[in-house]
């Protein structure tokens, strides 16, 4: 699905020369997302997109959220874990788990479900829950709505890439919120026209980086005929637990700037324990 309003706004912002920054998977660090957000000095007729997986794993999806839906220079496109979060989140599974959002927990929904909870719950541990599902229902709706993919005249934006062995304009959410090795190992770019921002899978897991490359951005050598990379990999990880650099990654469309913020958040064990328990 695609928003043409949406994408002649942000080619319009382009032409006008202000900036478009590309923001990789955020995975619910919500003080992380807004500190890179502040240094990105955003202006009047500039926009931020992000990639899709804003929410899960992290300790506050549900600011995440609100953060970007009430922000009017803050678009997003969907990424996988929205779509599973749009499918299977209510106030009725919280009471009563199945098997689906069993399998969305242990894919780091439970911490989406807890930041949710939090806040519909006052400091003596009472829960509103008529606010709490009215707030679900609300933000799944939204999800429902957002893009899967925005095309401006020099860019793609998706949340996981293309699949080189289906038709450029027959995409469905199958392919552009899950496609990892088919995209990753293509022999030739998949719009000869276009670099392709893209997010979902960690960089360090794309050809030629390693785990030495802990945070980096991950360029294509394949090349378009004005020089640039095919397709640029943002998903630099904010989320994991090594004893490696956690970042989180904006993109400059108008001039290739790249500004990354270290992760804000404390996160262990014990920073993981809580964020998954009410």
């Amino acid at each position: 699905m695609r928003d043409i309003e949406l994408e002649m706004k942000l080619q319009k912002s382009l032409n006008e020369g202000n900036n478009v920054w590309v923001i990789g998977d955020v995975h619910g660090f919500n003080l992380t997302l807004r500190e890179l957000v502040a240094k990105l000095e955003i202006n009047t007729g500039d926009y931020v997109v992000l990639l899709g997986d804003l929410i899960d794993r992290g300790p506050n999806s549900y600011d995440v959220i609100q953060f970007v839906k009430n922000s009017s220079n803050m678009v997003t496109v969907k990424g996988n874990h929205e779509k599973m979060m749009a499918k299977v989140f209510s106030v009725s599974r919280l009471e009563k788990p199945d098997l689906r959002i069993s399998t969305w927990f242990y894919n780091g929904g439970l911490a989406t479900a807890t930041s949710y909870i939090n806040a519909y719950t006052d400091s003596s541990g009472n829960e509103n829950t008529q606010e709490l599902h009215q707030a679900i229902e609300r933000d799944k709706l939204w999800i429902k709505q957002l893009p899967s993919q925005i095309v401006l005249d020099d860019w793609r934006l998706v949340h996981a890439g293309y699949d080189p062995n289906v038709d450029l304009d027959c995409h469905t959410d199958s392919e552009l919120l899950h496609v990892r090795k088919p995209f990753h190992r293509v022999k030739e770019p998949i719009d000869i026209h276009r670099t392709i921002l893209f997010g979902h899978s960690i960089t360090i897991t794309l050809p030629g980086l390693s785990k030495e490359n802990w945070g980096e951005v991950w360029y294509s050598s394949l090349k378009l005929e004005d020089g640039r990379p095919s397709a640029i990999g943002l998903d630099t990880c904010v989320f994991h637990t090594t004893d490696s650099p956690a970042m989180l990654t904006a993109y400059n469309l108008q001039d290739g700037r790249v500004i990354q913020q270290a992760r804000v958040e404390p996160w262990n064990k014990r920073a993981i324990n809580q964020a998954n328990n009410v």
